[in-house]
């Protein structure tokens, strides 16, 4: 297969692959911390209606409600670029890094639509997204 395809398919099946992962784990994730589910918004309303709507309930939220949502997120970005990784030509870095990025892009779009939730959430949630080489 040319290099430029397989790469793309790589990419393109991450991609596919990172959205059940992240919403597999949530559901176990919100019955395992008590998390509560939250409502459907009302049909049609605004960003600005969707925000104020959610506000109460995501303020009444405790530390560990926000646990799995933190965690599902990372895992849809693990398990795309692991699944891309696994799957380019010549384990080019590029499509995990692609994949990852687009779903990191997808929980800063999140992140902002749930404007109402705690600051630390917001940071740790994206931080995780971020590549590291330990700590030293």
């Amino acid at each position: 297969m040319i290099p430029f395809l397989r790469n793309l398919f790589a990419g393109s099946a991450g991609a596919l692959m990172s959205m059940p992962a992240n919403m597999l784990l949530l559901g176990p994730m919100a019955k395992l911390t008590g998390a509560p589910m939250l409502p459907e918004p009302p049909a049609g309303a605004e960003l600005a209606e969707v925000q104020a709507f959610y506000a109460p309930m995501i303020a009444a939220m405790e530390p560990i409600h926000f646990a799995g949502p933190i965690l599902a997120h990372w895992n849809g970005a693990f398990v795309g670029a692991l699944v891309a990784g696994l799957l380019t030509h010549n384990k080019s870095p590029w499509p995990p890094m692609l994949v990852a990025g687009f779903v990191m892009l997808g929980g800063i779009a999140m992140a902002m639509f749930t404007s109402s939730q705690p600051l630390w959430s917001m940071v740790l949630d994206l931080a995780g997204y971020l590549p590291w080489d330990g700590w030293g």
